[in-house]
């Protein structure tokens, strides 16, 4: 069960890419102003990190640099802020550009799966999905998709899970124990017009998912069963992360309302790779 949502910060219009950092500081982007906010434990709020282009989701490596994926033209792909200095990290596939990169998130081996959705619709599935190695090598691991957005890795590291909004759905990948990737599997699906968006698990493998104009934050069981709704005041729930020193703290993005909305919940949100004591995670 969760307590009341309640709102953290407001003012924002077009909030998204809810993460943590090890002081606690909560970073989003606000896609409209092309800016990366940073909330202090406080409530100070300030700009981090301007892209000029439409920064969507946001990672902390374990050396403490901010990993952003950005959907504008100029970039559309994923790249690395350190010391107030951004390096682009991937925006190509074999020579060609992405489309825009949405969402990402690190195994516990500093291998980067994101997703690469933009202008891709039920219409046109161009939508990629894609893991980034530490040797620089990049691997598609699918494509033909219908906006593919929220990316999670199951605790384990045997499994990654995609949303994939158009579709309404949440697709699984297993992953084999030499990293093998198998083929993508319906894990479950949302009611209405659009689906899921970003997506983070807890320790006990429940998976909370932004459901963007169902004004909710749905919980799914390790069987892919809904177990839960969260309800947000605004339809256009944007995307979910796990915070506070016990992890228990849950942020929700919400731009109907141009509002961070946080609310506790029971179980401890899965730590992630950004995070100390990361290290004990094993496949």
């Amino acid at each position: 069960m969760s307590a009341a949502v309640t709102v953290l910060i407001s003012g924002y219009d077009s909030p998204e890419g809810p993460a943590f950092d090890r002081e606690g500081n909560l970073y989003f982007v606000n896609w409209l102003s092309s800016s990366v906010v940073r909330l202090t434990p406080d409530g100070v709020a300030s700009e981090f990190f301007n892209t000029g282009g439409i920064p969507a989701g946001l990672a902390f490596h374990r050396d403490g640099s901010l990993y952003l994926a950005d959907e504008g033209d100029d970039i559309h792909g994923v790249f690395r802020i350190a010391g107030g200095q951004a390096t682009i990290v991937v925006n190509t596939y074999e020579g060609q550009p992405l489309n825009g990169a949405n969402d990402l998130v690190f195994d516990h081996d500093g291998i980067l799966y994101f997703s690469d959705p933009w202008r891709s619709s039920a219409e046109n599935p161009i939508g990629g999905f894609y893991r980034h190695f530490p040797d620089g090598t990049l691997e598609r691991i699918d494509d033909g998709l219908a906006f593919p957005n929220g990316v999670a890795l199951s605790a384990d590291g045997t499994a990654a899970f995609l949303a994939e909004t158009y579709h309404n759905r949440i697709l699984r990948y297993p992953i084999d124990q030499d990293g093998t990737i198998g083929a993508r599997e319906v894990f479950a699906a949302l009611p209405g017009s659009e689906g899921p968006d970003g997506m983070a698990f807890d320790e006990a493998g429940n998976l909370y998912a932004a459901h963007f104009g169902g004004g909710k934050v749905a919980v799914f069981s390790p069987s892919g069963a809904m177990i839960q709704e969260i309800p947000v005041p605004g339809a256009k729930v944007t995307n979910v992360a796990f915070g506070g020193p016990d992890r228990r703290t849950l942020v929700i993005t919400d731009v109907e309302t141009a509002s961070v909305y946080q609310t506790r919940v029971d179980i401890p949100g899965l730590r992630l790779f950004g995070w100390p004591g990361n290290e004990v995670v094993a496949r």
